[in-house]
């Protein structure tokens, strides 16, 4: 009786003695983690690299038709902005994408950022053979065109480009373009813009078409959202 007894408390005892992890299993879960944790990290770094500008290329820029405004209106300038509903060329290609549209209406001043992906060079280079360094001020060509004023017309250049500033990073370069003598015909009824693209074109290619378009400004029955751009305290001339 007595040797079971001694048994059974051997047993017990084996059984309060801890036993060792298996170091294999231990670094397959510490692999895991380090690829959870990395994957989650790029897909955010990815989000905040997509949705950023530059605060040169997103703030308002006072050229000298914005900054008389400014002291003739003691700050009050006016200014609007839009979110875009499709702020990009090509859902599947994606070369270039257009954010942070200020429109001041009482001087006609149109202002927009565009950013670019960097592997674009490539894309240029399969459909005209050219190399081009897309971070040269010079690189690209931009205009305005509004929706054509009757359904026999072609859409229409409107206004002119009269600032322009490049700047690069990451994966991305940036463009911050101004433009003047921007009628937008809010008063006109029929006859106001309705629509707004912006048009990119290859300086040193001819072409009819141009190589990307944005649908930056709406005003129409299907969409006329737009809410009052406040300037920051770094965004006074």
């Amino acid at each position: 009786m007595e040797d079971f007894e001694r048994y059974g408390d051997y047993n017990e005892y084996e059984d309060d003695i801890p036993k060792s992890k298996n170091p294999v299993v231990i670094t397959l879960k510490v692999l895991v983690a380090v690829i959870c944790i990395g994957v989650v990290g790029f897909i955010i770094f990815r989000l905040i690299i997509f949705s950023y500008y530059p605060p040169e290329i997103k703030n308002i820029y006072f050229n000298e038709t914005l900054t008389a405004h400014y002291k003739s209106t003691s700050g009050e300038i006016g200014a609007k902005t839009q979110k875009l509903r499709a702020p990009y060329d090509d859902p599947d290609v994606a070369n270039f994408f257009c954010d942070n549209l200020i429109v001041i209406p009482e001087i006609d001043q149109l202002q927009v950022s565009a950013r670019f992906n960097l592997a674009l060079v490539k894309t240029i280079r399969e459909k005209y053979g050219i190399e081009i360094d897309p971070t040269d001020e010079n690189a690209f060509f931009y205009r305005l065109v509004r929706n054509p004023e009757s359904s026999t017309d072609e859409p229409t250049e409107i206004g002119k480009l009269s600032y322009k500033y490049c700047e690069e990073g990451m994966m991305y370069g940036y463009y911050k373009l101004v433009f003047d003598e921007v009628d937008f015909g809010i008063d006109e009824g029929e006859d106001s813009v309705k629509w707004i693209r912006l048009e990119i074109f290859i300086n040193g290619v001819e072409a009819t078409e141009p190589f990307s378009m944005v649908a930056i400004y709406e005003n129409n029955e299907n969409y006329s959202s737009f809410s009052d751009y406040k300037l920051s305290s770094k965004e006074i001339p």
